[in-house]
């Protein structure tokens, strides 16, 4: 009773949450079925709030743990989504790993090598982590090649909060705990920052 009750007043308080639950009820399962088909591995108490979208290389491993929870539609945000959440391994050996209960609201988060995203870490709104350049720095390699493409695993700890907007490149470590705030870039090992 007391479980509809709450249900009940989130409708009359805010309706567009009740209508947020009625999305995710609606993708549960194409969601489950999307990542499966995909080879992602994704644990138990899934939330996804339209689709994601999963890009994984042959060979490579995108594991999620249980209870993750992903924005994808732009009106499932007050913030604004730009795009539904794109997870991508970029090469056959490279393995991103999310632990449980984070949560994600659009962005991107593209591993060459690694990235890990420790339990119970929020990403905020279009969030971009990537642990690649894409493109060598050398300027005549620049357009074509693929070779001199400098990559760094990215270790992001458990219950961090990393605002709206924020970029994470290659070979950051952000510490357990942590606070990004929104719209930060971030490109080196904060733990020796922070350690000291």
């Amino acid at each position: 009773m007391k479980k509809i009750l709450k249900y009940f007043q989130i409708i009359i308080d805010s309706p567009w949450k009740f209508v947020n639950e009625i999305v995710m009820f609606l993708f549960k399962i194409p969601a489950l079925c999307y990542a499966l088909l995909v080879g992602v591995k994704i644990g138990k108490g899934f939330k996804f709030y339209g689709l994601p979208k999963f890009y994984r290389h042959r060979g490579s491993k995108i594991t999620i743990g249980d209870r993750f929870e992903n924005r994808n539609l732009w009106h499932t945000n007050p913030l604004g989504i730009n795009h539904p959440t794109i997870i991508c391994t970029w090469s056959k050996n490279a393995h991103i790993k999310i632990g449980n209960d984070v949560g994600i609201s659009g962005g991107s988060i593209v591993a060459a090598e690694k990235i890990e995203i420790g339990d119970g870490t929020i990403i905020g709104a279009n969030t971009t982590i990537i642990d690649t350049d894409f493109h060598p720095i050398i300027s005549s390699q620049r357009r074509y090649s693929i070779n001199n493409i400098r990559s760094r695993s990215v270790v992001i700890g458990k219950n961090v909060f990393i605002g709206m907007n924020c970029i994470i490149l290659r070979g950051s470590v952000i510490p357990n705990d942590s606070v990004i705030p929104a719209g930060s870039i971030v490109r080196s090992d904060l733990s020796t920052k922070y350690n000291k």
